[in-house]
C-alpha cells in the first residue's frame, strides 16, 4: 500500500503533467484522460489527492478509479468527469465547472460552491453543498446528514433518503427530496413542489436522462426569527505584568547596531525566505490600502518593506490568509504573494489525508516552494504543532484568541513545551496571534517564549499611522535589546522573563521578581 507521501507525489506529478496541458487542449477541444495509458489499457488512479484544480472555461477531463479528497476543485468552468468514487471535498469552491461521478462522493461534497453543476450517481456523504451560494448539485442515492448545512442560495436534489439534519443552519436555496427525510430542523420547512417548479427542475434534469415525481418534497429556510447566543471568551490579561531583564551581559551603548529581523523559510533549502524587518506579521483585512505607489517621498519605506498578513489584494511581499471566505479568490491572488496561511478554525476538521489534498492544491497553483503557514486556537497547540511537522508546513500559528480564555501568560510554557518537544527537530517555526495591538515589549516576550514572531492588528488601517507604529516598534525594540546587552532579537530566551506578581507566575511558571525562582508548584509532580 502506498504511503501518504507517495500518494502526494504521485498527485502533484499528475497535477504537472496536466494542467500545463489543458489550454492546448481547450483550443483543440480535447478530452484529457487520467488512468487510461496512451494506448487506452486501462491504469485506475487509487487515492490522489487535489487532482485537476482550478479547471479553465472550455477544459475537459475524464478520470478512472477511486480518486481522493479535492478533487477538481476551484474550477471556473470545463467538464470533470470520474468513472468511480471520489473522497471529500469533491469540486469544492466550484464556480463554473460541471463535474460528475459515477460512483459515492465522500463528505462536503460541493463544499462553498458558488456556481456550476454537480453530479453523483451513487450517494454522498455527510454535509453535501455545506455553504453553497449558487449552483446545482443532483444525487442519485441516499446522502448523509446536515444535507445543504449552512446553504445560502442554489438547488439540491437527492433521489433517495437522506440523514437526520437536511437543511440545518440554510438560510437560503432549495433542498428537493424525493425520498425519506427526517423532521427538519428548527427554522426549515418542508413543503410540497409546485406544478411549475416541478416543471422548471425536471427540465433542468432532461440532460441527465432522469426525472423527480409529484411526491418530491422541498427543504427550504422559513421566515422565523433566528437567535444568536455568543458564548466565546476572551483571554483575561495582555503581557504588562511580565518584565523583560538582563542576564550577565553588559548593555550596549546607544547606536549599537541590533538585529530584529525574522526569517520564514520556504518548504526548499535553496528558496529565498520571507524577510520580516520586524518578528511581526501585522493583519490587515485588504492589502490595497498598503499600496504606495506614486509616493516618492520615502515616508513609508517601512510598510514598503514589512509583509503583511492579508485576506485580498496583497502585494507580492504580503502572506495570502485563507480562511472559509477568502478562498474563494484562491486563483486569483496565486502567482503574487510570498506565501499562505490556512485558518483552520475556520474550515471544517480536516483529517491528514483531507489536509494532504489541500496542500496538493496550493503547491499546485502558488509556487510549489512558497511558505505555507497553519493558524489554529492555542488549545490544540499540540495537534498544530505535530501536523505541521507531519505535513511539512513552515511555520505553526497559535491564536490566543480561540474562545478558551486562557490568559496570555499562561500560553508561554504552553508553547515552549510544544516547541521542544514537537519542533525543536525539525524545519517547522512557532508562532504566536495576539488578539490586541502588541508593542515591542510584547513581541520580545513572545519570542522568548519560542514563538518567532508574531501577528497582530495594527492600532490603526491609515497609512501614516501604521508608518509611525512600525518605526516606534522599531525603535523600542532596539533599545529594550541594547538595555539587556544583545545584539539580535535571536539571542533572547526565557531566563530574561520574570514574572511581576504572584498571579502571573502561579500560571506562566516565569521566575517571580525578587524571588527569582519559579513557585514551587511548578517542580511538582
Amino acid at each position: 500500500m502506498a504511503s501518504p507521501a507517495d500518494v502526494v507525489e504521485r498527485s502533484m506529478s499528475i497535477n504537472a503533467k496536466f494542467l500545463p496541458r489543458l489550454e492546448a487542449a481547450v483550443e483543440q477541444n480535447a478530452l484529457l484522460r487520467i488512468g487510461w495509458t496512451g494506448s487506452g489499457e486501462e491504469v485506475p488512479k487509487n487515492g490522489e489527492v487535489g487532482l485537476c484544480p482550478a479547471m479553465p472555461d472550455g477544459a475537459r477531463i475524464r478520470a478512472l478509479g477511486k480518486l481522493g479528497s479535492w478533487t477538481s476543485s476551484f474550477g471556473h468552468g470545463g467538464k470533470f468527469d470520474v468513472e468511480g468514487e471520489v473522497g471529500s471535498f469533491f469540486g469544492a469552491y466550484n464556480n463554473g465547472s460541471k463535474i460528475s461521478a459515477t460512483g459515492f462522493v465522500g463528505r462536503c461534497a460541493g463544499f462553498m460552491m458558488q456556481n456550476g453543476e454537480l453530479f453523483a450517481n451513487d450517494g454522498a456523504g455527510d454535509d453535501l453543498g455545506m455553504y453553497m451560494s449558487d449552483g446545482l448539485i443532483c444525487v442519485r442515492g441516499d446522502v448523509g446528514q446536515r444535507l445543504g448545512n449552512g446553504m445560502t442560495g442554489g438547488t439540491i436534489i437527492v433521489q433517495g433518503d437522506v440523514g437526520k439534519g437536511a437543511g440545518c443552519g440554510m438560510k437560503g436555496g432549495r433542498i428537493i427530496i424525493e425520498g425519506r427525510c427526517p423532521t427538519p430542523p428548527q427554522g426549515i420547512q418542508l413543503r410540497p413542489l409546485t406544478a411549475k417548479e416541478l416543471t422548471e427542475l425536471n427540465k433542468l434534469l432532461d440532460n441527465q436522462g432522469t426525472s423527480i415525481g409529484n411526491d418530491a418534497l422541498c427543504l427550504e429556510s422559513s421566515s422565523s426569527i433566528e437567535y444568536h447566543i455568543d458564548s466565546s471568551s476572551v483571554s483575561s490579561g495582555d503581557l504588562s505584568s511580565i518584565a523583560i531583564t538582563p542576564m550577565d551581559d553588559a548593555p550596549l551603548i546607544e547606536n549599537h547596531d541590533v538585529d530584529t529581523a525574522a526569517l520564514i523559510h520556504g518548504s526548499d533549502d535553496e528558496a529565498l525566505p520571507v524577510l520580516l524587518p520586524l518578528p511581526i506579521l501585522p493583519y490587515v483585512p485588504d492589502g490595497r490600502i498598503l499600496n504606495v505607489e506614486g509616493n516618492s517621498s520615502g515616508r513609508l519605506s517601512q510598510v514598503q518593506t514589512q509583509p503583511f498578513l492579508v485576506e485580498e489584494h496583497p502585494r507580492p511581499i504580503d502572506i495570502l490568509q485563507l480562511n472559509l471566505r477568502s478562498l474563494c479568490s484562491l486563483t486569483q491572488h496565486s502567482t503574487s504573494i510570498a506565501g499562505a496561511c490556512i485558518d483552520f478554525d475556520s474550515l471544517p476538521a480536516l483529517n491528514s489525508e483531507e489536509l494532504d489534498g489541500l496542500l496538493v492544491i496550493l503547491r499546485t497553483l502558488l509556487t510549489t516552494d512558497l511558505p505555507i503557514l497553519a493558524s489554529q486556537g492555542i488549545s490544540r497547540i499540540q495537534t498544530l504543532h505535530k501536523s505541521s511537522v507531519y505535513h511539512n508546513l513552515q511555520v505553526a500559528v497559535s491564536r490566543i484568541e480561540d474562545g478558551t480564555g486562557i490568559p496570555e501568560a499562561a500560553t508561554l510554557p504552553i508553547i515552549g513545551r510544544s516547541v521542544k518537544t514537537n519542533l525543536e527537530s525539525s524545519n517547522t517555526i512557532a508562532a504566536l496571534e495576539f488578539g490586541f495591538t502588541c508593542d515591542a515589549h510584547d513581541v520580545i516576550v513572545a519570542r522568548c517564549a519560542g514563538a518567532q514572531f508574531v501577528i497582530t492588528q495594527p492600532p490603526v488601517l491609515e497609512m501614516e499611522d501604521m508608518e509611525f507604529w512600525l518605526h516606534g516598534m522599531t525603535i523600542d525594540m532596539k533599545r529594550i535589546l541594547r538595555s539587556i546587552g544583545l545584539e539580535s532579537i535571536d539571542q533572547v530566551q526565557r531566563a530574561h522573563l520574570r514574572a511581576l506578581d504572584y498571579d502571573t507566575a502561579a500560571v506562566s511558571g516565569l521566575r517571580m521578581v525578587g524571588y527569582e525562582r519559579p513557585l514551587p508548584h511548578w517542580f511538582a509532580r
